[in-house]
């Protein structure tokens, strides 16, 4: 028996040439039959290299080349630290695990950043932007709940690439602004739509990309891209020259879900879904017809994605890298918060002139040695306080309220990458909406 290579016009077509006895040996790699060619045959490398054993010299020689690159590249997916040195901002440095990140996205036009939740994704994005001088453009695209995130951490980290004012968050409000950082939210893709087209950007970077696990959501057909049946709606995918997906969450044991973001970021290493389908999604026809909702072959679908888009590290792999306790302050913009505190700064101001003036005469009553009117002044002055602290309390309280629902949004991010979360709020208000929010959201 023997393994031969032929070319089609498409791609490679690997033949497995044997005996009848022997068709076990392609079944089991997944070869399929050719009834018209009477032979074993099989259009993905992956299979083919499982027979290299048999292989002809010729065919030998290019899957011992592939595997060798597909093999560093699984190495490299798991890879704690990397020799790269990557620039940075003074004061600032990379964990040896995120070097071997930014390490690992550089060594291919697309890659999916698969980290566990608190390893630092974002700083590996902007990593490799540093690492990279041809990104002169880069679009970040992420939840409305992280942008001003994103913008912070982009000034920190980038401030050897970017001015300050190349920076920019994109929102309905403001309306469109061409800058080089340019920052915008899943909601408003559509609205933006010409004008996230009029250039190729040097980087794409998607964050939280399980937003994308449905290709027929309007969120996803403005990122990848869409054609219908009838070609009625043409929607041209963002063009970039690279793509980063960032997601936290471990979506590898939910292959369906998974096939939207590797066929974009590898279209020839992930060329057909039904095939997929079959391999990893356990599809089956049932009653109501195919049902993909299953899970097979999860350590071949694990080691595929490691070895040609996927990096991922779970925080027990670098355990002894992180600090005890990591903190991240995330800025929330929520409606209406703005003029709520403009209005209570403005109280404030009003408040400490009035506060001034009652400590002014209780001074003057303590210099006249008058007991009754120094008295009155105190008692004017303590309620003066009260009220102020009753009304600090009051106005604390509605900004709080204002920043729920963004605080619910980021909540549900989460638990989309952990198991479990602790929160913890001081009114009483606010923590009754976050249980109603998430009850009704089936969380």
């Amino acid at each position: 028996m023997k393994l031969t290579k032929t070319k089609n016009r498409e791609n490679n077509i690997w033949t497995f040439e044997g005996t009848f006895h022997e068709k076990q040996v392609p079944k089991e790699a997944g070869f399929r039959w050719n009834p018209d060619e009477k032979c074993w045959w099989t259009d993905d490398i992956n299979k083919a290299a499982l027979l290299h054993a048999i292989a002809d010299d010729a065919a030998k020689s290019e899957l011992e080349a592939v595997r060798g690159h597909q093999e560093a590249s699984f190495e490299a997916s798991r890879a704690t630290d990397a020799t790269l040195d990557i620039p940075a901002p003074e004061g600032l440095s990379y964990m040896p695990f995120q070097r071997a990140g930014v390490a690992y996205a550089l060594g291919r036009d697309n890659t999916l950043i698969g980290d566990e939740m608190g390893l630092g994704k974002t700083i590996q994005a902007l990593g490799v932007i540093n690492a990279d001088k041809n990104i002169t453009s880069t679009l970040v695209i992420c939840p409305a709940s992280l942008k001003v995130n994103w913008c912070r951490e982009g000034v920190k980290w980038l401030a050897d690439v970017y001015d300050q004012r190349d920076f920019c968050i994109i929102d309905s409000k403001s309306g469109w602004i061409g800058r080089p950082f340019t920052i915008i939210n899943y909601d408003i893709l559509k609205r933006f739509h010409n004008e996230l087209r009029a250039k190729t950007w040097s980087l794409m970077i998607v964050d939280e990309a399980h937003y994308l696990k449905n290709e027929r959501t309007q969120r996803a057909k403005h990122v990848f891209g869409y054609t219908s049946r009838d070609k009625k709606e043409v929607i041209e995918a963002i063009p970039a020259t690279r793509k980063l997906f960032l997601t936290g969450t471990p979506i590898v044991n939910r292959p369906k879900e998974l096939w939207p973001l590797v066929h974009n970021l590898d279209p020839v290493g992930w060329p057909n879904f039904f095939k997929y389908a079959i391999r990893y999604c356990g599809a089956h026809k049932g009653q109501w017809g195919w049902d993909f909702s299953g899970a097979t072959n999860l350590d071949e679908l694990q080691e595929k994605l490691r070895s040609t888009v996927m990096v991922r590290r779970l925080k027990k792999d670098v355990l002894k890298e992180l600090p005890a306790k990591v903190r991240q302050v995330i800025e929330v913009q929520a409606p209406g918060t703005k003029d709520q505190l403009a209005k209570e700064m403005a109280e404030y101001e009003d408040r400490l002139k009035r506060l001034v003036k009652l400590r002014a005469a209780v001074e003057l009553a303590k210099a006249s040695d008058d007991t009754d009117e120094y008295r009155d002044a105190m008692r004017n002055l303590k309620a003066e306080q009260a009220i102020g602290f009753d009304e600090l309390s009051r106005k604390r309280k509605e900004v709080a309220l204002l920043k729920v629902q963004t605080v619910c949004d980021h909540i549900r991010d989460c638990l989309d990458s952990v198991p479990k979360l602790v929160v913890f709020c001081h009114h009483h208000d606010v923590i009754d909406r976050i249980c109603q929010d998430l009850v009704s959201a089936g969380v």
